[in-house]
């Protein structure tokens, strides 16, 4: 009689289990970890931030401000920085036709105890989308851009696709051109955001993406775009066959007396703020980023009281035509007739707000936000009041670009209120 030997039951589902779940822990391991140390290293802010005394500030005022006016203002943009935690927050405004005042408070590069001043340089974020707009529309004042001509009248040689764009859909995000790559390489610092690669001219930055297909039909969506307005630029260029920063020189920096404000650049540069991300009184050294390829859309440096000249110019007569006001400050619809979901208009937000003189008497602005690696700034324009504001961080967390908004809303209460008391004296 043959024995049956009977084998024992075989449990190898587990030990299976296991080489799966480590394999697949190694891989995200070698996925997520170089992203993790990138994260730590330049976005987690770990260092205590310095204390910084009351009296590290800097600010100047027109003749014929009220000190109590000066003395509030400044007493807002400090409370700005320290509510949050910031190396520091500058900040200006203009009314009545012209810069009225500016205050800097806090630290303007941490490592060596460098204040920040009223002439320190911030990086503008996407509000260099608002100052590129103002240029755009001085050169269809002057003539020399049709606003819906097709930008192969200027620009040669590009893909069939981007062919028929105009100056008004690229300006107004509607004509289909992607954004930043919604997932970063497998490092982090491949992302087109944090992109080191220095690009010579606006044509040579435009490699990025001018063979990507458009993301909609021309006009049928609105689509948030840095890189087409970095396409406005090459069509500003074809214009005026002038390279863009020199368009931007001299259609509007040299004409509105902004005397601080240029085109980034990863050297050094004389006023320029160190770079940080920081947050609750806790900071850390932001990604070195070189923004050659994206100038119109985010790539210059300024100061808060340029920008406030700048608005005061846009709001009085004479800078830009009615017609351009009109163009910069009307939101435009989508091909179907539904406003965009942004208010945007050509380089501008347009809403109003009850935020400013309360539910009985809503106030038009007209806004921008940015931020960017380092940096958050805000400029707002009330155009029934003649006002003017700006203000600027050397930090670019989110919670700091909110704060830039912040401060402006208040800064203007402060010259509102201002304006509502004296009125009540004189009666």
């Amino acid at each position: 009689m043959q024995l049956v030997k009977q084998s024992k039951p075989i449990r190898t589902w587990p030990k299976r289990l296991l080489r799966h779940a480590i394999r697949f822990l190694l891989t995200m391991g070698l996925l997520l970890g170089p992203n993790l140390v990138f994260y730590g290293r330049w976005a987690y802010p770990d260092q205590i931030l310095p204390t910084v005394t009351a009296e590290r500030v800097d600010q100047w005022a027109a003749p014929g401000v009220s000190q109590t006016l000066a003395d509030s203002l400044m007493a807002d943009v400090r409370g700005s920085r320290e509510r949050e935690g910031l190396p520091s927050v500058s900040a200006a405004i203009a009314f009545e036709g012209q810069l009225q005042w500016a205050g800097a408070s806090g630290l303007a590069e941490i490592e060596t105890n460098t204040a920040a001043t009223v002439r320190s340089r911030y990086r503008t974020g996407s509000v260099a989308k608002s100052i590129t707009a103002v240029a755009l529309v001085r050169l269809a004042d002057a003539g020399k851009v049709a606003m819906d001509a097709p930008i192969s009248q200027y620009v040669p040689g590009l893909p069939t696709a981007m062919q028929p764009l105009t100056a008004r859909l690229l300006a107004s995000h509607r004509a289909g051109i992607r954004h930043y790559a919604l997932l970063p390489a497998w490092w982090m610092g491949w992302h087109e955001n944090y992109s080191t690669r220095h690009f010579a001219t606006v044509a040579d930055g435009l490699t990025l993406f001018i063979d990507d297909p458009l993301r909609s039909q021309p006009g049928s969506e609105f689509k948030y775009s840095t890189f087409g307005y970095a396409l406005l630029s090459r069509l500003m260029e074809g214009a005026t066959d002038l390279p863009f920063p020199q368009v931007l020189a001299e259609t509007v920096f040299a004409p509105a007396g902004m005397l601080d404000t240029v085109v980034d650049a990863p050297r050094h540069m004389p006023n320029r703020v160190a770079f940080y991300q920081a947050k609750d009184g806790r900071y850390t050294r932001s990604y070195p980023i070189d923004s050659s390829y994206k100038i119109a859309g985010g790539g210059l440096v300024s100061t808060p009281s340029d920008l406030a000249r700048l608005g005061a110019l846009l709001l009085g007569d004479g800078f830009v035509s009615t017609q351009a006001k009109t163009m910069l400050w009307t939101p435009l619809a989508l091909a179907d007739g539904r406003m965009n979901p942004e208010n945007y208009a050509i380089g501008w937000r347009v809403d109003t707000s009850t935020r400013l003189l309360g539910e009985a008497r809503p106030t038009r602005l007209l806004h921008h936000g940015g931020a960017q690696q380092g940096a958050a700034a805000f400029i707002m324009l009330l155009p029934e009041h003649n006002i003017a504001v700006a203000a600027m961080s050397n930090s670019g967390t989110p919670a700091a670009r909110q704060e830039m908004q912040e401060v402006t809303y208040a800064l203007a209460r402060r010259v509102l209120s201002e304006r509502t008391t004296h009125k009540r004296q004189r009666r």
